[in-house]
Order: structure tokens, then C-alpha cells, then sequence
């Protein structure tokens, strides 16, 4: 074997020896990220938008028309070009066709493409007080906007044994500041007897619950 052939054996030795000790160094087919790496940007599209909600809106192939904002007291959002827009008691799929709606009728786009995010979800309360076994505000778990009365005097513990669970007070205040007092009978909804009346009673932010005690 004359020097030529020697130095090529011996690199091709060498070379064969870095691949085994730097199998790292070898191209591999680049992997997509996986799911738990992206952003969590799912939205239900049935989901009511509320005051104190921040949503982020995104227009298809316009970034300056995008914005990221907390809805106001009052459920407006402001947006470039449209101004103040109330969105507050809307789905997020109605949100999204009043503001292409918008873009259209004041000749800002022609074909818009409007996505909306909700990033940030208001704080919403309910007052229970009296014969409960956990008394207290109750928050209303992220993406709910009312919850059936059965299911949160359960989540508070159920009713202490004194509850009068037929005369359960509710009492509702309105847009306009006045209040409203319900009775539920709790305990014909919970034991099924009431197959004639309504078997559920939505429960909204801001109410207050109270339930009296059996006098003896």
C-alpha cells in the first residue's frame, strides 16, 4: 500500500470513529414543536364575553389593527380605526362578526377576518350567607357566567341540618340598580319532588344567597 492509499484508509477510519463518538453532529430531521410548548390561545366560541374580561382581537393580515385590552366597566373595548365597540353580553363567535360587520359598513376592509382571545377572565363572585355548611363568596370557576343553585349550595358544603332549603333567598340587582328578591325552593329541586316546576335555577355574578334557619 503506497502513502496515497495509507492516508486515505486512515481517514476514512478517523471519520467513521467522529460519527460514532459525535452521533449528535448527525442532521436529523427538524421535529414541530410539541403542544404543551405553544400558547394557549383556545377560546370557546359560545363563551359570553363580560365586563373586566381582557380578550385580545387579531385582524388576518392587518397587525396594526390588533390589541389586547380589558373590557371597560361598562363592556367596551377600543380598537384602531372602530373606536369604542361594546362586546360585553356577546358570544366571542358574535363578537368577531360584529367587528368584521363593523370593518365592512365603514369601508375600512372589504373582507375581514376577525379573531378574538379571551387571555384574562373577570373575577366573578357570588354571596352565600346563612345555614351552609361553608358560608362565604363563592368564585365562580374561569369561563363560567352562571352556575345552577343545587350545584354551588353542594360545592359549599350542602345545607347545614336547621337550613330552611324551600325559602332560599336570591337576591338579583339589575343594569339599573334595582334589587330583585327570589325564593327557591331548594329542596324540592335536590329531592326531585318539584317534576312540575323548574328543576333549575341559574345563579349570576354578583347575587346574593341567603338561607334561613328552621324556627322550632
Amino acid at each position: 500500500m503506497n502513502s496515497v492509499s495509507r492516508f486515505r484508509t486512515l481517514a476514512g477510519l478517523a471519520a467513521l470513529a467522529a460519527g460514532l463518538a459525535f452521533p449528535c453532529l448527525a442532521e436529523e430531521p427538524a421535529t414541530p414543536p410539541s403542544s404543551a410548548s405553544l400558547p394557549n390561545a383556545i377560546t370557546d366560541p359560545d363563551y359570553e364575553i363580560a365586563p373586566g374580561d381582557s380578550v385580545g382581537v387579531s385582524v388576518y393580515a392587518e397587525p396594526d389593527l390588533g390589541a389586547t385590552q380589558r373590557l371597560d366597566s361598562k363592556g367596551n373595548i377600543r380598537l384602531p380605526l372602530l373606536g369604542d365597540v361594546p362586546l360585553a353580553g356577546k358570544t366571542v363567535r358574535d363578537a368577531e362578526n360584529t367587528l368584521e360587520r363593523l370593518y365592512r359598513e365603514r369601508e375600512f376592509l372589504r373582507e375581514p377576518l376577525v379573531s378574538i382571545v379571551v387571555s384574562g377572565f373577570a373575577v366573578r363572585e357570588v354571596s352565600v350567607l346563612g345555614a351552609v355548611r361553608a358560608p362565604g363568596n363563592f368564585r365562580f370557576p374561569s369561563e363560567t357566567t352562571s352556575i345552577d343553585i343545587v350545584d354551588l349550595i353542594t360545592r359549599l358544603g350542602g345545607f347545614q341540618p336547621t337550613a330552611k332549603s324551600d325559602m332560599v333567598k336570591v337576591t338579583r340587582r339589575s343594569a339599573d340598580g334595582k334589587e330583585t328578591i327570589m325564593t327557591v325552593d331548594v329542596e324540592s329541586m335536590i329531592s326531585g319532588r318539584n317534576n312540575s316546576r323548574q328543576r333549575q335555577f341559574a345563579i349570576l355574578p354578583g347575587d346574593r344567597v341567603w338561607v334561613p334557619e328552621r324556627l322550632f
